[in-house]
């Protein structure tokens, strides 16, 4: 079973480091943005992929199988810094600028144009300029090819050490905004769902182990994501307490695009979430 994602996700470190049954169950690719995945999933050259769960919004208006579905909540949520290049001080100040994101109409960008209404600032008064995923992203700002964009540990300190501005959290608006989600096309699940259900199975009971603290899983994220104690026990944080899917979380996604007049708002948690795999 392949899955493609932007960087590896902490609870799937978290099982590989404490060797839980099923946690190498998958073949592993990183992706430079959202349309590779959705590209790689109508082709079935990747069976599932980790990514914002409001892709599944926009994807499911597309020309291929229209059957996505959200099979589980990869992390608890996932925290979204606006940075911007100096000179840049609040979110208002965005008008006239280059955004850059991953894609125009779906994904993250949905959370950042949120955002940006909420400061009294239409469509029309930014432009967006496409750069590909969170690495790609941080590349580009620092390169000077956009005035700002929406970034995530540990690439907005990156960015700061870079000398790029923090304006705003997505978190400190929606905090019930949620992490990414595991996607896949209900019609192609046949292929690899035995092997799919044998990797979720890994997965909670990493979420098990971080709910009751039955184990400390610092140490195993140390270890497989190459990172110090601080970093692990950033990565521990966000880590979810279930694999299923936060329906508030959910919900919160299509009142954005209610809000921003985007096809998708009367989409509802029962027909985007698929839980039927997850461990009972």
């Amino acid at each position: 079973m392949k899955v493609m994602w932007f960087a590896p996700p902490a609870v799937a470190l978290a099982a590989q480091g404490l060797a839980l049954p099923g946690a190498d169950a998958i073949e592993s690719t990183r992706t430079r943005g959202s349309d590779e995945q959705f590209d790689t999933l109508v082709r079935g050259e990747c069976d599932a992929v980790v990514t914002a769960m409001d892709n599944v919004f926009a994807w499911n208006r597309r020309a291929g199988p229209g059957d996505f579905c959200i099979v589980a909540q990869i992390e608890r949520t996932t925290p979204l810094v606006v940075m911007a290049r100096p000179g840049i001080p609040s979110l208002a100040a965005l008008k006239g600028a280059g955004l850059l994101v991953d894609a125009p109409g779906n994904g993250f960008v949905i959370a950042l144009r949120a955002l940006l209404k909420a400061e009294g600032l239409d469509l029309d008064d930014y432009r967006f300029i496409e750069a590909g995923g969170v690495k790609e992203r941080l590349d580009a700002l620092l390169a000077g090819q956009g005035d700002a964009t929406l970034l995530g540990p540990p690439f907005d300190t990156i960015a700061a050490q870079g000398g790029q501005q923090r304006l705003a959290t997505v978190q400190e608006r929606y905090p019930q905004f949620p992490g990414q989600g595991l996607v896949v096309s209900r019609s192609a699940l046949p292929r690899f769902e035995a092997t799919l259900r044998r990797w979720l199975q890994a997965l909670d009971g990493v979420c098990q182990h971080a709910v009751n603290a039955a184990v400390d899983t610092t140490e195993a994220l140390q270890r497989t994501g190459g990172v110090d104690a601080a970093g692990a026990a950033a990565m521990q944080r966000g880590i979810p307490a279930t694999l299923v899917p936060d329906r508030t979380g959910v919900e919160l996604l299509a009142t954005m695009r209610r809000e921003l007049g985007l096809p998708g708002a009367d989409d509802t948690y029962d027909t985007l979430v698929h839980t039927a795999l997850l461990p009972r």
